[in-house]
């Protein structure tokens, strides 16, 4: 008798999988490795990694990391601006504290239309800076919340007010950069699975960040302890996250990639740059137009006179 014949395709979701004669799926034996599987496709896109950029997983992999992080000294921030609210001070009035959150959210949703409005184009080339510039503001945001309890009156409401305009900068430059990144990493016409999958791992993060954040807060106390802890919670929240924007290599062209590739392509041994090839060579791996990469289109290609 001949044996069965075994048939791999990939189904609907891209998957490969295993099919008898009848056409009817093999389902192998479970394994703690078949397990293990279960648990990260919970997380991951259907067919990894075969549906994603191969820049996905060392991005993930440090995106996880930064937001650990920040939600830690999230928590650090979250208690000092409570004090700057004055929570704890019988000298303060529950009205005051709202009002003073109403106007902490109006400065900040003010910030969000006058930001979009006039950097809105900039960050879709640009999204890998404006990526980084969202967690340096939002740093900026906890160290100011930090300081807060320790100000004078006005200067508190100063302080609180200039941390809602932070944040509303870090949540429109954070989300339209991700949603650039989003639609880089999906090359399988899955960039609503990436991002709801994508949630679900920043959802896993910040409450593993929350249980140990919660031990973290109530273990450091004293202005020394908090500001080193949160000193040290930043440098690893901005390396992280400088890490995962390295290690993205956009296929589309912002100013600097432009000008690097047709200097390459241009010079003497007229070579095309593949994308990782043109991150290596670039001044400064965000990639970002604020810096001078190089000569100008004109210089490179040459006096326009000469082209016609």
């Amino acid at each position: 008798m001949a044996p069965p014949k075994i048939i791999k395709a990939l189904n609907e979701s891209e998957v490969i999988c295993t099919y008898d004669e009848a056409s009817n799926p093999i389902i192998p034996k479970k394994t703690l490795k078949g397990y293990a599987k279960d648990v990260l496709d919970v997380f991951l896109p259907a067919g990894y990694p075969h549906t994603v950029t191969p820049d996905y997983t060392p991005y993930q992999i440090y995106d996880s990391l930064q937001a650990f992080s920040s939600t830690i000294a999230g928590l650090l921030s979250s208690r000092a601006v409570l004090q700057g609210f004055g929570v704890g001070d019988s000298a303060s009035s529950a009205t005051a504290a709202v009002l003073l959150t109403v106007l902490q959210e109006s400065t900040g949703r003010i910030a969000t239309i006058l930001f979009a409005h006039r950097h809105g184009r900039a960050i879709e080339p640009e999204c890998k800076f404006y990526r980084f510039l969202a967690d340096i503001v939002n740093d900026s945001a906890l160290f100011l919340s930090i300081l807060s309890p320790i100000l004078p009156a006005y200067p508190k409401v100063l302080a609180l007010c200039g941390v809602g305009v932070l944040r509303a900068l870090c949540g429109v430059s954070g989300g339209a950069a991700k949603a650039s990144l989003s639609a880089h990493f999906a090359k399988n016409s899955n960039l609503a699975e990436l991002n709801a999958k994508d949630g679900s791992q920043e959802t896993v993060i910040s409450l593993l960040g929350m249980l140990v954040g919660s031990m973290f807060v109530h273990v450091v106390h004293g202005k020394i302890a908090v500001g080193i802890s949160m000193v040290l919670l930043v440098v690893v929240h901005l390396w992280t996250n400088y890490q995962a924007v390295r290690a993205v290599q956009m296929r589309t062209l912002n100013r600097q990639r432009l000008t690097i590739i047709l200097q390459e392509a241009t010079g003497s041994n007229g070579v095309i740059l593949r994308p990782d090839q043109a991150l290596k060579t670039a001044g400064w791996d965000l990639e970002t137009n604020a810096m001078e990469t190089g000569p100008s289109v004109r210089i490179v290609m040459g006096d326009e006179n000469k082209l016609a």
